[in-house]
């Protein structure tokens, strides 16, 4: 886990990683040609949701080098605080196909759980790895958006929304 201090510290080396992600075909909020200042903004965001206790950010390094990240969003609704949604899991693809996505899945039940949060969602653009990962681990369909993303390079994509029960 990244305090704000930490997150800052790291922050152009998460824009390195969203943007590898992007320009790889990941479907995470930024599309081709990838806006650097955007991408900026965004993890400054990030940092900020941290400091206000909405957020929890997961790296996975390797050799001291930060490999992905996952984030676990704490609903701040009053009516649902058993709930987090999970955000953005990214691994930069010199690291892919070792395992770090499923390490950072599994980090974030283990935070939930801290948290006291059951209930957990998320989106994956539907047939990606994300989504194979996530059945892979327990993670249960709820339904498909069609045409909800455009990929990177601006074609129209699914999304599947998935749910995980954790134990309490």
């Amino acid at each position: 886990m990244f305090d704000t201090n930490t997150a800052t510290q790291h922050l152009p080396r998460f824009s390195d990683i969203l943007i590898n992600s992007v320009e790889s075909g990941a479907l995470i909020g930024h599309i081709i040609p990838v806006n650097i200042a955007a991408v900026a903004s965004y993890w400054e965001d990030v940092v900020a949701s941290i400091g206000a206790g909405e957020r929890v950010l997961m790296c996975a390094t390797i050799d001291s080098e930060i490999a992905g990240t996952v984030q676990l969003y704490l609903s701040r609704e009053t009516n649902a605080p058993h709930r987090g949604e999970v955000y953005k899991l990214i691994v930069h693809q010199q690291f892919r196909n070792r395992g770090i996505g499923e390490a950072l899945m599994k980090a974030v039940e283990v935070e939930a759980r801290k948290h006291a949060r059951t209930l957990l969602l998320l989106d994956a653009v539907q047939d990606g790895e994300a989504e194979r990962l996530s059945r892979r681990l327990g993670w249960q369909e709820i339904g498909v958006v069609p045409r909800h993303f455009v990929d990177p390079w601006g074609g129209f994509k699914s999304s599947v929304y998935m749910m995980r029960c954790l134990d309490s």
